[in-house]
């Protein structure tokens, strides 16, 4: 499957499949920083939408000041040719549409596989095909999830078939999917298919798909299936200065947090913020554990558009990033609703990586002519809005008698302790503060915090332990808390 990822180019995975658009991630990852930041998204801006009215006797900047966190968001991708055109229906191609005719599954369960994602073309002089079949949409919620986390989405037809086939360069392989319900348990079941290329054909021009009588059956004999048919997506017509819209590219576009995952914007009084997504993992060898990604902000807004600095940091790298986004808004009760119309080829980018492969000549346009055969592209625009509910006041520095930057450390409580002791302080600003114990010769001994906080009383709590869990004799012990690198001490002592 890491195969087939490798050859569906960017901006058509981006924003419609979270497992795959990860993958890509992870490799563009390994590539070197200086080629990273190429793809990085240039600043965007904002425009009014046509059509789109805000009630301005409703909007005060000093509205926004509080904790928000999302409900819902929307995207939609609209693109103006210059000229009347046909084109082979991308929504069939990238299997969100049923195609055109179907490939049967016939034998121990049967079946119509009528959804299709197919690619072929020669590369450097090699034949490239990539072929995934199923009879459900190929989205997010179906088949890729089933795929990577062996879980059978519900409300799907079944029985649930996945075939896919990706040959390149002499690599690759084919496998045929299945799931179904034996004696009343939901059951999935894989076959790996030895010489299927024997049984395949892609047109490249029609990206036509022919399987001939292609039979596999499980080791013992008991499941045997047949995988015969012909599949094909079919046209459609672009009309010249009448947008239309980009479905594909639009399904997955902003913030999107799942069911285990929340996004929270918090907006302080001396025009600085946080963006913070909080969740829940799924680790491979530590099982399920917590996270939290946090981005400073710093905003400014006028009675009608709010300006949003995000700032990240590469600590791998050592260096520092900055978007820029400007967005309408409005406050009604306790909704905060942001919009904008983005140019999408200007929030992109000119540069772009293609099989891996990085092309400065290549712009905005070319990929979408590369990737969907669209021509005499006139204008690509992203619409795009987020709604956040109001989840209540968050401490400001002068609430808190603090000046900005400014920070108050407590002495520990109780003092002497065992087993526990506390300790909390006093933020005139957010910023970064890390927490650690040392013991009296200098040597750290545990580190309890690390990241970035709001303004306001935090408290952290020690349990006379180190990193390795080992419990602490009796001493005394100092908390080292920097704020924003701005340090102070405390002592504590340990009785047993």
């Amino acid at each position: 499957m890491k195969q087939f990822i490798l050859f569906i180019t960017l901006v058509s995975l981006c924003f419609g499949g979270d497992k795959i658009a990860n993958l890509l991630q992870s490799q563009i990852q390994q590539l070197p920083p200086e080629l990273q930041q190429q793809i990085s998204k240039k600043p965007l801006s904002w425009k009014n939408i046509p059509g789109k009215s805000f009630n301005r006797s409703m909007m005060d900047p000093s509205d926004i000041l509080g904790e928000w966190e999302h409900e819902d968001e929307d995207a939609t991708v609209w693109m103006t040719v210059g000229t009347d055109q046909s084109i082979m229906n991308f929504m069939q191609l990238n299997g969100l549409e049923p195609a055109e005719g179907g490939v049967d599954v016939t034998g121990t369960a049967s079946g119509t596989m009528d959804y299709m994602v197919a690619q072929a073309q020669s590369y450097y002089g090699y034949d490239i095909s990539i072929v995934v079949l199923s009879n459900n949409p190929m989205d997010t919620e179906s088949d890729y999830d089933y795929y990577y986390d062996d879980e059978i989405p519900e409300d799907i037809e079944l029985p649930y078939f996945i075939f896919m086939h990706m040959s390149f360069m002499g690599y690759g392989g084919t496998s045929f999917m299945i799931a179904d319900t034996v004696d009343g348990e939901m059951m999935g079941y894989e076959y790996e298919i030895e010489d299927a290329a024997d049984y395949i054909s892609i047109d490249t021009t029609s990206m036509r798909v022919d399987i001939s009588a292609l039979t596999v059956a499980n080791d013992a004999g008991d499941s045997t299936y047949t995988i015969s048919g012909t599949i094909v997506p079919g046209t459609m017509d672009l009309v010249a200065d009448t947008p239309f819209e980009m479905p594909i590219l639009a399904d997955d576009f902003g913030p999107d947090p799942g069911d285990d995952e929340t996004m929270t914007w918090q907006f302080f009084e001396d025009g600085t913020g946080l963006e913070i997504w909080s969740g829940i993992e799924e680790d491979y060898y530590y099982g399920y554990y917590e996270y939290s990604d946090t981005s400073e902000i710093e905003w400014s807004a006028t009675d009608d558009s709010i300006t949003l600095i995000f700032m990240y940091y590469d600590d791998y790298y050592g260096y520092e990033e900055s978007d820029t986004i400007s967005l309408a808004y409005e406050v009604t009760d306790d909704m905060l609703s942001l919009s904008a119309e983005f140019d999408f080829c200007e929030m992109m980018g000119d540069d772009y990586y293609y099989y891996y492969y990085y092309y400065d000549s290549l712009n905005c346009y070319d990929m979408f002519e590369m990737q969907f055969g669209i021509t005499d592209i006139q204008d690509i625009t992203l619409d795009f809005w987020v709604e956040m509910s109001y989840s209540g006041p968050l401490a400001i520095a002068g609430e808190i008698g603090l000046q900005p930057g400014q920070f108050k450390l407590h002495q520990a409580y109780p003092n002497p302790f065992n087993p526990t002791t506390a300790l909390k302080y006093e933020m005139g600003s957010a910023g970064p503060v890390s927490i650690n114990v040392f013991d009296v010769n200098g040597r750290k001994i545990r580190s309890l915090y690390n990241g970035i906080q709001i303004p306001g009383q935090h408290e952290v709590r020690w349990d006379a332990k180190d990193d390795r869990g080992r419990s602490m004799s009796s001493g005394v012990y100092l908390f080292n808390v920097n704020v924003g690198g701005k340090t102070q001490t405390a002592k504590t002592l340990l009785l047993k």
